[in-house]
């Protein structure tokens, strides 16, 4: 009995151990949700979809890469996309940390209005627990930070900025190949 409770054990530990060292990992990190925004003092409340799709390529514990994210309302054609690089941290179990460095940033607030001229960051934590021998489901929470220094209303263009400040969490579906 107790060599068949430390076999299911040492069994169940292989069995969740990431093991991504010298891999690439593809991943796409979603959720809908709510969110209330506060734009130089105009208040919307919005029901949105957060999508980042990553490419990075991990070594023993550190990693690098891509990514492209994007943010859609549903009730108009507001949203945001964002593409930059990456650097993170995995460790040999499911843990990660990444940051990532936003080289461009456009926001769209509606059909007339647009931020442009963006870039930013983002930390997030999470895990990835393996699910078969190269995919794997997991958690994570971003904390994103854009910041634009023109404004697009109209045709027009004028040097105003604004800044997003969000913490998301976000379901990640990751593919691994080695």
């Amino acid at each position: 009995m107790k060599y068949n409770f430390l076999f299911l054990i040492l069994t169940f530990s292989n069995v969740t151990k990431a093991d991504m060292f010298k891999s690439t990992l593809f991943s796409l990190n979603t959720i809908y949700l709510d969110r209330d925004y506060d734009d130089n003092g105009t208040k919307t409340k919005t029901k949105e979809t957060d999508t980042d799709f990553r490419l990075m390529r991990i070594e023993k514990y550190w990693a690098y890469g891509a990514l492209y994210s994007m943010s859609a309302n549903d009730a108009s054609d507001a949203g945001r996309s964002s593409y930059g690089v990456s650097a993170g941290y995995y460790s040999e179990k499911d843990f990660y940390m990444n940051l990532h460095y936003y080289i461009s940033s456009k926001y769209k607030i509606g059909s007339n209005i647009e931020y442009t001229k963006g870039n930013g960051y983002e930390f997030d934590v999470g895990f990835l627990s393996k699910v078969t021998s190269s995919f794997y489901v997991g958690l994570l929470v971003a904390l994103k930070d854009f910041s634009y220094s023109e404004q697009t209303s109209g045709g027009l263009k004028t040097n105003i900025s604004a800044t997003h400040k969000e913490v998301i969490p976000m379901f990640s579906f990751a593919v691994s190949f080695m």
